[in-house]
């Protein structure tokens, strides 16, 4: 108990301090941290702890974006002594909900010291469960009573410790918002800042088609993103691309942000309301930071099915409005007919980001909205289409937005966000349990093939 109370204490003072500090830093016109201010956690050294420092923290380790020297020894957020993708967990954890990461928050030196008196604590604890399990032996009857008793204590500690932690995340909350409050528009200058000088950044599309990939051969050879392709058409289990989920795992394990995308075979409304189900039932409980793409290509499929113009304007602006509602960022991937053609309205190329697709030297289309290009796949003019000790060719591209910036900051893709943003629904709330349930038109297996990145504009690699 007397632990727990410390712990607590040491919680409100943490709270106070940084209050404190905020409070005279504002007679500079700001919250300024003094310059031996160091708090484990605080990466950008602006006396707190918040998503900011994870998303510099996750860019550092991505995108292996500089961090001085001090920046580096607080970024150890778990104190393991390396600076990996598991302190950017351990701090998004702390920011998000204050658990499993007590000793973030805290000034360098005094974290450290309260790990060692935690791990001596522990040492001495396990002495101690060794000894009473040499009592039960030998006692076994008095052990269990014993034993009962503790558990009594336990699980009233417990309960203690609960609603102390209640209470103390509730005042700790109180605090930070008021230390926030006249910062806002500082932070969110700063978070726009590193989106608008944010540089290109190389990444590659995958799909079942690549197979098992390994992840650390994409990042050493320079590739620091990857678009994951969930599934194609309607919403079938049986239409899942069958590496989603093994592939998700692997970009987080190995700190690559990731975003996903559906190859689309809808030839109406109807269908692109499915699509939009298959991507929302496979994004569940996900938190990807790169957007969610409508792969939109011409193929046999839609050819033999008589695809008017006006179904392909149709359906895309289905399926990036339920996207969208949903919270989620999206981006449509096509080419340039469709973009200067049936696309080329206010609904669609003058409302979402481009995913813009094609195979050459320079972007033939090029305005604002476009955010991604791929540049390369089997046919590559800028590079080898291939990855040094990876088997296959791979779609390749160029990102042009700090989108998991962007995204974490503004709270899509179910994150919390930084800044205060109306809550989009959730995907029950415009789908109910329909989302779960199979539905649409299953894809002949004779059409398949097509169902890759790129593949229609294999057909005009040369023009």
């Amino acid at each position: 108990m007397k632990q727990l109370k410390s712990i607590i204490s040491v919680l409100l003072v943490i709270t106070m301090l940084a209050l404190s500090v905020a409070s005279a830093a504002a007679d500079d016109g700001g919250i300024e941290a003094a310059d031996n201010y160091k708090i484990l956690g605080d990466i950008d050294k602006d006396g707190d702890v918040t998503i900011l420092d994870g998303s510099l923290l996750q860019l550092h380790i991505s995108e292996l974006s500089a961090l001085s020297d001090g920046a580096l020894l607080r970024a150890d957020t778990n104190l393991d002594g390396d600076t990996d993708v598991m302190d950017v967990t351990h701090l998004q954890r702390f920011v998000a909900l204050f658990d499993g990461a007590f000793y973030l928050g805290l000034e360098i030196d005094e974290a450290k010291a309260k790990k060692a008196e935690d791990e001596e604590t522990a040492r001495l604890e396990a002495e101690s469960l060794a000894a009473a399990k040499a009592q039960e032996e030998a006692d076994a009857q008095a052990a269990a009573q014993a034993q009962q008793e503790a558990d009594a204590q336990y699980k009233t500690e417990v309960a203690e410790m609960k609603q102390r932690t209640k209470e103390a995340k509730a005042e700790y909350k109180r605090q930070l918002e008021l230390i926030n409050q006249n910062s806002e528009e500082a932070k969110k200058a700063e978070v726009d800042a590193l989106i608008k000088n944010y540089k290109k950044t190389k990444g590659v599309d995958i799909s079942e088609f690549n197979g098992n990939v390994d992840f650390s051969k994409l990042k050493a050879a320079g590739y620091t993103f990857v678009m994951i392709r969930l599934g194609f058409g309607s919403n079938l289990y049986s239409q899942d691309d069958s590496m989603f989920e093994t592939n998700v795992k692997k970009a987080e394990a190995a700190g690559m942000p990731w975003g996903a995308y559906i190859y689309s075979y809808a030839l109406n409304t109807t269908s692109a309301q499915s699509e939009v189900k298959h991507t929302l039932r496979l994004l569940k409980g996900k938190k990807p930071t790169l957007p969610i793409a409508f792969d939109l290509e011409e193929d046999e499929y839609k050819d033999s099915h008589g695809m008017t113009n006006k179904a392909l304007h149709d359906v895309t602006v289905t399926y990036m409005k339920g996207i969208a509602a949903a919270g989620y960022y999206p981006i449509l991937y096509t080419g340039y007919d469709w973009l200067k053609g049936p696309l080329n309205t206010n609904d669609v190329v003058g409302t979402y980001d481009i995913w813009y697709a094609q195979w050459y030297t320079v972007m033939q289309y090029n305005t604002p909205r476009v955010g991604m290009w791929q540049y390369g796949g089997e046919v590559n003019y800028l590079e080898s289409p291939y990855i040094k000790g990876l088997s296959g060719a791979f779609d390749k591209d160029f990102c042009f937005k700090n989108y998991p910036v962007l995204i974490t900051a503004y709270g899509y893709n179910n994150h919390p966000g930084m800044f205060d943003k109306k809550l989009a629904p959730t995907a029950e709330d415009i789908y109910g349990d329909e989302i779960y349930v199979e539905d649409g038109e299953p894809i002949p297996d004779e059409y398949r093939d097509k169902a890759v990145m790129g593949e229609s504009f294999r057909k005009t690699q040369t023009q």
